[in-house]
């Protein structure tokens, strides 16, 4: 896990919490939930806990608070809390490790002293680099240990191992291999030694062409694997597979000093892992290479990776990139010493490519699957869970290919998962029609059998996609997975992403697909007690006769309950003629004996296409006013005034008799007002106290 915690101390109850760092104000009423749930969730009297990370977006507030002891982290052990649009807290899931025992934070070693330790383990005789070297408090062999964690990546793709030093003795208590793979991890061996990685420059911004796989070659020409042209044989060309290609336009490459580069905003080309073949920099913007050339894979996979994380970030909206790097991704086309394999690695928020068989770069399935590892650990803050991980990641390679419309859904290909680089001699693939249902058919995590399992969470992502569309599942997938922990197993992302979706406020009947959906395949769905979600306030302007009819606002009310059966009024009653000022809408919802009430302000702006003829010449003093107030302008002979309250009720008509008026508002309360020149048809504000 990459802790990216901005922390900080305060005391609440028995409990000790901390509150520098990130900012929200949710933050003092997710530590009274904590506190009062204290005993449900097993925390003992001398946990601490720092606010580590807050998720925004137009689902709501997420808030992560990260275990500490002496202000070492305790690993993966958080509390989650997510408050809606409305800042009401409505889900919350945790990791917490109620057998971690209060032990020793100083350590007995030096960082030093445990990179040493970890070189010595390892033992690697080819390059590499240290990601991590941190401490953690952490349970090893239920045994509460102080460990530096530290995070080597060999340059021959051998993965990113993990040693775990026990930082009073330098004993190695563990290591493992924390690589996210696309597929079960296979052995791989070593290269030669590879350059260092670049380093990240300033971008200077330009567009480019390229040639590349919308999707695979296999999709666009409805071909299947065997068929003439339609075979990897060993990253030869064809006429077919070089017609499969498409032209587009890269939106951002480099250009410095004449020489073009495969980066841009959101992703960056790099050569960190072996074999050692570049990064394709050359003095032209047209990237046009056919599949026998190494650098058709990388352009193939910059322009995915690139097109998705704009689709993310510029489309949805949601704030989803890495943490380092200066949240640009980094990838190689050419990793893994060349086996049949990709990688993410969270320690460095990059990805890494094979070239095994069909070459992982040719595949979106193979590129958006390992770029979902890597939005499950940005928007978890890096608690990614491994019972969701691969599931998730499937969904968003048959995401973005359903998006591209190349196959129809009575063709076998449909459902598949790596249509090119699997379901062929080189491996099986998987699929997202797979027949299995929760808990019944999980196979575990050994094994790979995590791959195997996340079939089921991906079919049912894609069932509810089929019916409700890719913008609104991605949007409820990605907001979900905020609220997960890298505990949470299929059923607790089940009901996470619901929830997600009613915070969007998702139709009821799209909350009903979602939950029908998720228990036809096993999960159990917790009954919905009524729910509307808060309505902003709006601002319309008066038709020619300047008044204004209200409408019925049932759809931005929006009650939700199971069987989306709540009845719901409106007050004042859709059909009420309004004249220009402000106004309270209350719709209120009611299921059973529940009821709801939202209350949202209606601006009714005048017309001033009728006149605006001495819009300009008004001038009211003093304002704020106690008892008078003054009216000077140019006023038409038969102008007069209407003065409304915040609630948009006349409390106050005067006939303007002159160009200078005083206006006696001694009787009204103290507050805002709207005045309304009914001829001029102008409004302004002013406070009376």
């Amino acid at each position: 896990m990459k802790l990216k915690l901005r922390l900080a101390t305060v005391a609440l109850v028995a409990l000790s919490f901390s509150a520098k760092a990130q900012v929200s104000s949710n933050e003092g009423a997710a530590r009274e939930w904590i506190a009062s749930h204290a005993r449900d969730l097993k925390l003992k009297s001398t946990d601490a806990f720092k606010l580590s990370f807050v998720f925004k977006s137009t689902a709501g507030e997420t808030l992560r608070f990260q275990q500490m002891m002496n202000d070492v982290p305790v690993y993966k052990s958080e509390i989650v809390v997510n408050f809606n649009p409305s800042n009401e807290l409505v889900f919350t899931s945790d990791s917490y490790n109620a057998s971690i025992e209060n032990i020793s934070t100083t350590p007995g070693i030096s960082k030093e002293a445990a990179l040493n330790a970890s070189k010595e383990s390892l033992k690697f005789t080819c390059d590499y680099s240290v990601a991590e070297n941190n401490l953690f408090v952490m349970d090893v062999n239920d045994q509460t240990k102080l460990v530096y964690r530290v995070v080597t990546n060999p340059v021959s793709g051998n993965g990113s191992w993990v040693v775990l030093v026990d930082a009073q003795n330098g004993a190695i208590l563990g290591t493992y291999d924390e690589a996210v793979y696309y597929r079960k991890k296979t052995d791989v061996s070593e290269a030669k030694k590879s350059e260092p990685t670049s380093a990240m420059a300033p971008l200077a911004a330009t567009t480019g062409t390229a040639m590349v796989y919308i999707t695979n070659p296999l999709s666009i020409a409805h071909a299947t694997y065997g068929q003439t042209g339609y075979t990897d044989n060993n990253d030869a060309n064809s006429t077919q597979l070089a017609a499969a290609r498409t032209a587009v336009t890269l939106q951002e490459i480099d250009l410095t000093s004449g020489v073009y580069r495969l980066k841009s905003s959101y992703v960056d080309i790099n050569d960190f892992e072996a074999p050692t073949t570049g990064v394709f920099t050359q003095s032209t913007s047209a990237f046009n290479f056919t599949r026998d050339n190494n650098a058709f894979e990388a352009v193939n996979i910059f322009y995915h990776l690139d097109l998705m994380l704009r689709y993310l970030n510029e489309t949805l909206g949601i704030n989803c990139r890495p943490a380092l790097n200066g949240g640009v991704l980094r990838f190689d086309s050419s990793g893994l010493s060349g086996a049949d394999n990709s990688h993410y690695l969270p320690s460095t928020d990059s990805l890494a490519f094979g070239e095994g068989c069909v070459d992982d770069g040719e595949d979106s399935d193979v590129i958006v699957h390992e770029f979902g590892h890597g939005i499950h650990d940005w928007m978890t803050n890096g608690n990614t869970s491994p019972y969701i991980g691969e599931g998730d990641s499937d969904y968003w390679a048959q995401s973005y290919f359903r998006s591209c419309n190349q196959l129809q859904s009575t063709e076998t290909p449909y459902q598949w998962v790596f249509k090119w680089d699997g379901h062929n001699t080189c491996w099986s693939g998987r699929t997202t029609d797979y027949f299995g249902v929760y808990p019944t058919d999980l196979v575990g995590l050994q094994g790979g059998a995590a791959h195997t399992d996340g079939q089921i969470w991906a079919t049912a992502l894609m069932q509810i996609y089929d019916v409700i569309g890719r913008v609104k599942m991605d949007k409820a997938v990605l907001n979900g997975l905020a609220l997960t922990n890298s505990s949470s197993n299929q059923q607790t992302c089940a009901i996470a992403v619901r929830q997600a979706a009613i915070n969007l406020n998702y139709p009821c009947a799209d909350i009903q697909v979602f939950t029908q959906k998720f228990s036809d395949r096993g999960y159990t769905m917790p009954a919905l007690s009524l729910t509307m979600a808060a309505i902003a306030n709006q601002t319309v302007t008066a038709d020619l006769s300047n008044t204004y009819t209200l409408p019925s606002y049932a759809t931005l009310a929006n009650p939700i309950t199971d069987n989306c059966d709540a009845t719901l009024t409106q007050s004042p009653v859709a059909g009420t003629v309004l004249t220009p000022g402000v106004y309270t809408i209350t719709m209120t919802a009611t299921s059973g004996s529940s009821t709801v009430q939202r209350t949202f302000q209606l601006t009714v702006n005048p017309n001033l296409g009728i006149t605006d003829n001495v819009k300009n010449n008004f001038v009211l003093y003093p304002n704020p006013a106690t008892n008078v107030l003054n009216v000077k302008g140019d006023f038409d002979s038969n102008e007069s005034i209407t003065i409304y309250n915040m609630l948009g009720q006349a409390v106050l008509r005067k006939a303007v008799s002159s160009n200078n008026e005083s206006i006696d508002i001694a009787s009204l309360a103290n507050g805002v007002y709207n005045i309304y020149f009914n001829n001029a048809k102008v409004t302004y504000k002013f406070v009376k106290e």
